[in-house]
């Protein structure tokens, strides 16, 4: 909200505004960034890491606020994001190392054991689906 009252040419409002909106209740610190953490890894298929760096860099929260966030999103949540971003992988690229889909999940913010589990478990299940 901030960014795009300076973009309207607007930078004093903004912190006038926010603060009559948190103090209303209409912005809440909290909600909002446990909302991220969850639509970023369920929707987006961000790993945690991820979310943590985006919720500090591009939202300047606090490593407290984004530990609270980041407890919300289940190991399930994370295990199948990265499922998912195996198979999105392998749609591209039929024949792929294992070790660089580990990293490209790397790079989306999965920890290494999530990520060979993702990598093996889709391994698996697409040596015995034959309409994979």
């Amino acid at each position: 909200m901030r960014r795009k009252l300076h973009q309207w040419g607007e930078p004093a409002l903004a912190d006038r505004l926010i603060g009559e909106l948190l103090e209303e209740g209409y912005l809440d610190v909290p909600r909002f960034a446990e909302a991220y953490a969850l639509d970023h890894v369920r929707i987006k298929g961000w790993g945690p890491r991820k979310v943590q760096a985006a919720l500090r860099l591009e939202h300047g929260l606090e490593d407290a606020e984004i530990t609270r966030a980041l407890s919300a999103v289940q190991p399930e949540d994370i295990a199948e994001a990265a499922r998912r971003a195996v198979r999105k992988r392998k749609l591209g690229r039929a024949v792929e190392e294992p070790a660089k889909v580990v990293g490209a999940l790397l790079q989306r913010g999965f920890d290494v054991d999530v990520a060979r589990k993702a990598v093996a478990e889709e391994a698996e299940r697409t040596k015995f689906d034959a309409s994979w």
